[in-house]
């Protein structure tokens, strides 16, 4: 299993979420940084953060990220890293038919140019990506069911996000011991839960927030009117981080083929 970081522009962001769903499904955890860093957060220190935790950087090249500044930071950050730690950091994924930038010519890249060649160039990825533990894929009527239970929940998260007035951004967070802890149980339990869990599960009021318990705690809000997170949520301002764990998910199941 590696942790990738996702350097993109947002122009490429459906292009970015389909990718980093059959990642999460190939078994692989995936940070994809627009989402994941606070406003208010020193940007630089928090992508330096999170590139320094990564297996991978996978750049998802086109006319609008080879312009980026910000994507260009983090491809220099990542660059870094493959001098000083001399292996393969970066990986090239291209998009559009833009020249390479300078630092990455002579790479060998994967070829995402047409949809046609989707599945063969994902299947070359996940060769660089080394091995993992695919996510036991799901019946058509169990993603059916999935579906509609996270579009629910997602819509519940966000209707508590407005109310709260929340920030739009999940933060890239050290994990402590007891969140790791925490992430790992809920993972033997629930291992399709595994590549969301590694990302998204965070720690608010004493409580370690796993994809399992986000799912059941919003469930029995609905059904009984109120459950305490609910009011952590609201209190620490972190129904957005609810949305973002629920919405990945969601990506993950719709790109699922039924078994």
């Amino acid at each position: 299993m590696a942790y990738i970081f996702l350097s993109h522009s947002h122009a490429d962001k459906p292009f970015a979420r389909k990718l980093a769903a059959d990642l999460r499904n190939a078994g692989h955890s995936v940070w994809i940084d627009e989402a994941e860093i606070n406003i208010g957060d020193s940007l630089i220190g928090k992508i330096r953060s999170g590139l320094d935790q990564v297996d991978f950087v996978c750049a998802i090249l086109s006319q609008a990220s080879i312009k980026s500044a910000w994507v260009e930071k983090e491809l220099e950050i990542a660059s870094n890293r493959e001098i000083d730690e001399r292996r393969v950091v970066v990986l090239p994924l291209l998009v559009e038919d833009v020249p390479l930038p300078r630092f990455l010519q002579g790479k060998y890249y994967g070829d995402f140019r047409k949809k046609a060649s989707y599945k063969a160039q994902f299947e070359t990825l996940k060769r660089s990506l080394g091995p993992s533990n695919p996510v036991q894929a799901s019946s058509k009527d169990e993603i059916a069911q999935m579906k509609k239970e996270l579009n629910a929940a997602l819509a519940f998260a966000k209707d508590q996000e407005a109310a709260a007035a929340r920030a739009n951004d999940a933060a890239f967070r050290a994990k402590s011991p007891e969140v790791r802890a925490a992430i790992e149980a809920a993972n033997t339990k629930f291992p399709q839960h595994a590549p969301i869990n590694r990302t998204y599960a965070f720690e608010v009021g004493g409580s370690v927030i796993t994809l399992d318990y986000a799912l059941w705690a919003i469930s029995k809000s609905e059904r009984k009117g109120s459950h305490p997170l609910a009011a952590l949520l609201t209190i620490f301002d972190k129904w957005k981080d609810i949305e973002n764990m629920i919405e990945a998910y969601r990506d993950m199941v719709e790109r699922q083929a039924p078994a």
